[in-house]
């Protein structure tokens, strides 16, 4: 946190921010990414944290560019390796994707002054599916001393 927190004060050597991922090893091909997100802080989930710290194990060694890398982080689980193209290297992120609720909007209806009502299906199996898919996620990462506790730049 600290150390995303000084990046962040420093636009005179990041003007435009950056991400500050770190990489904790769980198991062999199983990793704990959190990610300080350039504008946001600390997130619970960063796609394009994930997918350079995974190229970043490839390029130390730890692991073959294909070789598919559990990634785990507060905002839930997700898969990623690099494709290989001659010398070039193309990040896959592979994950979840809930959809929790679908409805048709009037576009005049969101550019008026009232309050907007929604009317449409929730799926809950979806829903469900992911509290399950993230409660494994954060049992995972609780059995692995990790605290999942995410404070604002202002309580460090």
């Amino acid at each position: 946190m600290a150390t995303g927190t000084r990046v962040a004060n420093t636009p005179d050597v990041f003007p435009i921010g950056a991400n500050v991922s770190f990489v904790r090893p769980l198991a062999e091909a199983e990793v704990f990414i959190r990610t300080f997100e350039r504008g946001a802080g600390l997130t619970p989930s960063c796609g394009s944290g994930v997918a350079a710290s995974r190229a970043v194990l490839s390029r130390m060694g730890r692991v073959e560019p294909g070789q598919p890398v559990v990634v785990r982080n507060p905002g839930g689980v997700a898969r990623s390796w690099m494709q290989t193209g001659g010398a070039q290297w193309q990040p896959v992120l592979e994950g979840n994707g809930t959809k929790v609720y679908a409805a048709e909007l009037d576009p005049a209806v969101l550019l008026g002054t009232g309050p907007v009502e929604y009317d449409g299906e929730v799926f809950l199996d979806e829903v469900n599916a992911f509290a399950a898919l993230n409660s494994e996620n954060l049992k995972v990462l609780e059995e692995s001393g990790i605290e999942m506790t995410m404070k604002s730049p202002a309580a460090t």
